[in-house]
């Protein structure tokens, strides 16, 4: 996976415990904030898909076990 440099600025008791987290974790900071901020953002788009479903009354119209098939293949 590609990796970019950022700065950030975080509040001192926030970059203390991700310190401490990551070395109970045996990474690195850098490691153990990228994958804090993917779990993050995968919740958050998990709570947006689930909030969605809620308004369209569950599956989408149209969608059926063979639908599942076709974008999924197999695995589905």
């Amino acid at each position: 996976m590609a990796s970019e440099r950022v700065n950030l600025t975080m509040e001192s008791a926030a970059l203390t415990a991700a310190r401490s987290a990551a070395a109970q974790a045996g990474t690195s900071l850098s490691e153990w904030m990228s994958r804090a901020a993917w779990d993050r953002a995968v919740a958050q788009a998990a709570r947006i898909s689930a909030e969605q479903d809620r308004q369209l009354g569950g599956e989408l119209p149209g969608w059926d076990d063979d639908g599942a098939d076709r974008v999924f293949g197999d695995a589905a």
